[in-house]
């Protein structure tokens, strides 16, 4: 086997990246919000604001990243995301204001919204379909470094309250990211749907060694791709339309299911539940950080053998069990040790359960069900609802806290788990080890969404 065999995975590794920038700028918030909130004394909805002014960013990010993305090819976007990655952090870091710093935060926003499609439809259109599920998650692999990394560089922070250099560190991963997408090449599918054929087969032939396997991949996104050209219009068309639904669908489920509001204020809710100073409570997030870390490795060596609705019915079915023990947990004495473990313990089940289901499988089924000619918009369409309901999560829920109560708010999300068993049963498909291209021809035949890719 020769160096070459690994071209494919390291590409994949490099554009991951993007998934580490996204983990870290999404999570190092939840422990710089403690000390931004004492330094410019901020009310709880200013809290949810400043939290939630990188989800703004995200949804602007996600709706103009679509046209852009078809249009100047996923490398081109993955390569400008890391400049903007790098502009924003500097913003950020050095915000005398909190207009300035919510400015940066916004910026980074729009560069993570961008990534947070981009990369895994990179990776899904230079894989081969029966590695596609392993190698997409990688993205979700590196969104749980990123969190982890966060949380360890808020710990280190803590002890000075140094929240500047919290976020200045994102620093580091964006200039990786830049570097390394100089050297990768282009999606082939992009390439074959600008018409330079040779081109993508050149590329194809490098990600497979092998030239029948490139010819014929090449000749399957070929019928694909030259019938039409893009155009949002034809997302609407009664044959695509359904997966607007599903993918918007399921990036709604990933967030109304309260994940963010563990990863955004885990310190908080630990502060809530007895653990007294900052630097203890953000010392117990990186339990969280742990665990999302290595079961992402799981559901990454599960996703292709078991599927992706067994991994989404089992992982659900979890969060919703560890919400409802979560929930009851605000109804005991929390000053007892045992009551606070049982919290802890509950939500690193809820995150475990997450990092093998609703967190990779979302961003992978909306990297494979849309056609190739109109995948950059209709996956940002998707990713803009993930945002949306992210941003409606993390900012309302302070004050969904304040007016519910902390236990009715977590059974809130419990509630929204069972919801979204009910749609994943009735209209998702199982994707499996089938390619784009057939994905492709069952939508356009008319078979219905749930029995895509089925023989």
């Amino acid at each position: 086997m020769t160096s070459k065999s690994y071209y494919v995975f390291i590409t994949a590794m490099v554009a991951a990246l993007s998934g580490i920038l996204f983990g870290y700028d999404t999570g190092v918030i939840s422990g710089a919000v403690l000390f931004i909130q004492k330094e410019f004394v901020l009310t709880a909805k200013m809290n949810g604001f400043v939290v939630g002014s990188v989800l703004i960013g995200a949804c602007i990010g996600a709706l103009l990243g679509g046209r852009l993305t078809d249009n100047f090819g996923r490398k081109a976007m993955l390569i400008f995301d890391a400049l903007l990655f790098i502009i924003g952090t500097i913003v950020t870091a050095c915000a005398l204001s909190i207009t300035i710093l919510i400015v940066g935060r916004m910026a980074v926003g729009v560069a993570i919204g961008i990534a947070s499609f981009t990369a895994p439809l990179y990776i899904s259109e230079i894989a081969p379909k029966r590695h596609r599920g392993a190698l997409v998650s990688l993205n979700q692999l590196a969104i749980a470094t990123g969190i982890f990394i966060s949380y360890l560089v808020d710990y280190h922070f803590s002890h000075t309250e140094s929240w500047r250099w919290m976020f200045g560190a994102g620093i580091v991963p964006a200039g990786m990211l830049l570097f390394g997408m100089l050297f990768l090449p282009d999606s082939p599918r992009w390439v074959a749907k600008q018409g330079n054929f040779g081109k993508a087969f050149s590329i194809l032939h490098d990600l497979r060694l092998c030239p029948k396997l490139a010819e014929a991949e090449l000749g399957e996104i070929i019928d694909t791709t030259k019938e039409k050209k893009n155009s949002w219009r034809e997302l609407f068309h009664f044959r695509i339309r359904p997966t607007i639904w599903i993918g918007s669908g399921l990036c709604i489920i990933q967030q109304i299911t309260g994940i963010n509001t563990i990863l955004y204020y885990a310190p908080t809710i630990f502060q809530m539940s007895g653990f007294v100073d900052a630097s203890s409570a953000i010392f117990a997030s990186i339990a969280i950080g742990i665990v999302f870390l290595v079961f992402s490795l799981v559901g990454l060596l599960l996703v292709d053998k078991l599927g992706r609705k067994p991994l989404l019915y089992i992982g659900i079915t979890l969060m919703c069990l560890a919400l409802v023990s979560i929930a009851s947990v605000f109804h005991m004495n929390t000053a007892l040790f045992s009551v606070r473990m049982i919290l802890l313990g509950s939500t690193l089940v809820y995150v475990m359960a997450f990092a093998v289901s609703l967190g990779p499988i979302p961003w992978l089924m909306i990297a494979e069900i849309f056609p190739t000619r109109v995948r950059g918009f209709g996956a940002s369409i998707a990713t803009f609802f993930n945002w949306a309901s992210n941003g409606l999560v993390a900012i309302t829920f302070l004050t969904c806290i304040e007016f519910f109560g902390k236990s009715n708010t977590f059974l809130l999300y419990a509630a929204a788990c069972v919801l979204s068993m009910l749609f994943i049963f009735f209209y998702v498909p199982e994707t499996k080890q089938c390619s784009l291209e057939k994905l492709e021809k069952d939508l356009m035949a008319g078979k219905k969404m749930r029995h895509l890719g089925k023989h």
